[in-house]
């Protein structure tokens, strides 16, 4: 029985192994950006490899000293098989747990190492701490060191580390999208996207963030407005929006309800599109409506909303009243930042 259960558990220990050990090598085919970073990940694996060939081998030593401990206690193994049975599991329980530690220490420690050196950042403020001053586009790892999402980081504004969620400098990218488009996002960092409401809910999970509305008018104006709590739920809650104050800026605001009835008041909306209804108007769907064909958090409907038809076409009160027109839109940015 004892042979044959060490066995078993020797294969357990070296599954863990190889398991840690495909982490690594996955992350350093797909990663791997040049020869410098090729040779420092190369020497991090083979440590790795080293220390998990070293705690194996620790257990299983531990592992063959009581059962030859066990074997040479002849008149309790006749007399107490029962209990035997019973010390014989209590260890495997402990050796197992011992594995799993190890095995979860290891494969964090791997994960870190990669982040470190092949500059796996979850948000532009992550890269912004790590020396990114330059504004421009980004690789970004929200979800896990294999999600690369690509973005706009402003490194100038307000202190740097802004990552944009929208970015509108064009007609070319439509915003008159399904909830499947909104989810997971859609056009090109370099241009106009939507980074995906999925994304914006990740990177404002568990934390606070500070929102960042701009609008640059055609004659060259720049417009903003600052939001100091800002956060996002997830799809089962329908991306429900959650926004606070103070806001301060030269656009003023328009998505809470200072100085306007509660039914334009943003905050605690759900996200709305053309085909998934989930604003407070009764009378119909906010997002389906030509004049403000659009995904958004609707309420009955809006003061404020930046993604409608680009000119020619039009929508409705893009920010009321600062701005009452999108014909005079340039360009919309809207950012975050964990506080």
């Amino acid at each position: 029985m004892a042979g044959v259960w060490s066995s078993s558990f020797v294969c357990s220990l070296f599954f863990c192994a190889a398991s840690s050990q495909q982490i690594y090598f996955n992350d350093k085919n797909d990663c791997v950006r040049n020869d410098q970073t090729t040779q420092t990940f190369d020497e991090k694996v083979e440590y790795l490899k080293q220390e998990n060939a070293r705690q194996i081998e620790l257990l299983r030593h531990e592992i063959a000293k009581q059962i030859d401990s066990l074997r040479r206690d002849n008149t309790r193994i006749t007399a107490n098989q029962m209990n035997i049975q019973e010390e014989f599991d209590e260890l495997f329980s402990i050796l197992m747990k011992n594995v799993t530690n190890i095995h979860e220490d290891l494969k964090s420690y791997i994960l870190q190492t990669i982040e470190s050196e092949l500059h796996r950042y979850k948000d532009c403020k992550n890269l912004y701490i790590n020396g990114n001053t330059e504004s421009g586009v980004y690789a970004i790892y929200p979800f896990s060191i294999e999600s690369k999402v690509s973005v706009f980081c402003d490194m100038m504004t307000e202190s740097g580390g802004w990552t944009a969620i929208q970015k509108r400098v064009s007609g070319s990218v439509s915003f008159d999208r399904t909830w499947s488009d909104y989810k997971t996002g859609f056009g090109k960092a370099n241009d106009s996207y939507w980074i995906g409401n999925d994304v914006i809910h990740q990177l404002t999970k568990g934390r606070n963030s500070s929102l960042y509305v701009s609008i640059t008018l055609t004659n060259g104006t720049k417009l903003y407005e600052l939001y100091n709590q800002f956060s996002v739920a997830d799809e089962a809650n329908k991306y429900r929006l959650f926004l606070g104050g103070p806001a301060t800026g030269t656009l003023g605001d328009s998505m809470l309800h200072t100085g306007y009835p509660y039914y334009y008041d943003l905050s605690g909306m759900y996200f709305s599109t053309s085909d998934r209804d989930n604003d407070g108007w009764s009378f119909g769907n906010c997002a389906a409506v030509s004049t403000r064909r659009g995904g958004w958090w609707f309420n009955e409907c809006h003061r404020a909303f930046l993604n409608g038809q680009w000119f020619p076409g039009s929508w409705i009160k893009p920010w009321y009243p600062t701005v009452t027109k999108s014909k005079k839109i340039k360009e919309t940015l809207i950012m975050i930042k964990p506080t």
